[in-house]
């Protein structure tokens, strides 16, 4: 379940500011789960695989709470409010604004706490959850544990981090549908873009009788799963050396085409986006907030990927970015069951259940359509205990 706010149309980041901003209230829980019920907290860029799962998409799939459970899968999105913007407080404005920590109501009968707003504050959380009984059950993540917050579930008594990849996704390279980029960057020209090598669309290799314009290279913020994957292959393209940002490089927010459209220099920037989120925009799903009850028109989100040969021959940037739900290992194997009179806890009856003949929810056909309809490549592997470095 989702919590709303009133929040800007365009997109406020660090350095970079597009189009309209609203003051904001702070958020609250339309629905506060009950002691029972299966909380999830996660990260941006996977949130719609798992609040479809659990309520359904907009094609007519039913969500696993339509099935009449007693105990709900409920999942707070990282993400202030249904088109998946950020929020903003009370006295921003265009050239400064002050960026809001919403609030969620994780299980009823509890106080407000700051909403967990990506996938490595969802893995935090969860490690510093070890009270009884416990908070959040999982969390949906873009990224793997890291072998110390391993080695931290393993101290906290749970055994470890259980790992279940739902999905695929891919970073790719996002510009204006009308852009003066060539059509498709490498790593290598990605590299010197990034590192101020290269600061002129027709500096690149091929592309001499391109635009004489300034390239404005865009980066999500540090915690976001998309910058991560997007600078270990920029290091990787680099020799395996960390690179060194240019001055240049401006902060927005992740998955957002209007970091991109809502400036005057759209037709010059490029930002690392998930084809997914692409994706659903392409759906129809994100309608204009701007218009009240029954809603406005489906949002053009103005941008495309790069998907072209680039002008030095190398491969086109893309890399794959996968989906988890993560959650403590010693939870697979408690008694109580998920529905009163049943016989499977509710890691076995939505996430991993490899001891016995019944399929878990994320791994039947009915899941996997969920997941799908958020834009990402339904795929489900039990990875157990795994770690990223």
């Amino acid at each position: 379940m989702r919590t709303t706010t009133k929040a800007k149309i365009g997109l406020a980041g660090v350095g970079v500011v597009a189009l309209s901003l609203a003051a904001t209230i702070p958020a609250y829980a339309d629905y506060a789960p009950s002691a029972s019920d299966i909380v999830g907290v996660g990260g941006d860029t996977p949130q719609f695989d798992l609040a479809f799962a659990a309520d359904g998409d907009t094609t007519g799939d039913a969500g696993f709470n339509s099935s009449g459970a007693f105990n709900r899968l409920v999942t707070f999105n990282a993400t202030a409010d249904g088109n998946a913007r950020a929020a903003y407080a009370n006295g921003s404005t265009l050239a400064s604004p002050i960026n809001l920590n919403p609030t969620d109501v994780l299980r009823a009968g509890t106080n407000p706490v700051q909403r967990i707003s990506s996938s490595g504050a969802a893995i935090t959380a969860l490690l510093a959850d070890t009270a009884t009984p416990e908070t959040i059950n999982f969390v949906f993540s873009a990224s793997e544990p890291t072998a110390a917050q391993q080695a931290t579930a393993n101290t906290n008594g749970w055994g470890y981090l259980h790992v279940v990849q739902i999905g695929k996704d891919s970073v790719q390279i996002a510009a204006d549908t009308t852009t003066n980029a060539p059509s498709g960057l490498s790593a290598a020209e990605l590299l010197s873009i990034y590192t101020g090598t290269v600061t002129k669309w027709n500096q690149l290799p091929g592309n001499s009788g391109g635009s004489s314009d300034t390239i404005v290279p865009l980066i999500p913020p540090s915690s976001s799963s998309i910058t991560k994957t997007f600078l270990a292959d920029l290091k990787t393209a680099n020799g395996n050396v960390t690179p060194v940002l240019s001055a240049s490089v401006k902060t927005v927010e992740q998955n957002d085409p209007t970091a991109i459209t809502g400036l005057a220099t759209s037709a010059d920037a490029i930002v690392p986006f998930s084809s997914a989120r692409l994706g659903l925009y392409a759906s129809g799903y994100f309608h204009n907030p701007n218009t009240a009850f029954p809603g406005g028109a489906v949002i053009n989100p103005g941008v495309s990927l790069l998907t072209g040969a680039p002008g030095d021959s190398n491969a086109v940037y893309s890399t794959e970015v996968d989906h988890y739900v993560i959650f403590r290992q010693s939870d697979a194997s408690i008694s109580t069951p998920m529905e009163p009179g049943g016989s499977k806890n509710w890691v076995q009856t939505l996430f991993s259940n490899p001891s016995a003949p019944t399929t878990p929810f994320f791994a039947k056909s009915t899941g996997k359509a969920l997941v799908a309809a958020a834009g990402t490549t339904a795929v489900y592997n039990d990875l157990g205990n795994v770690s990223s470095g």
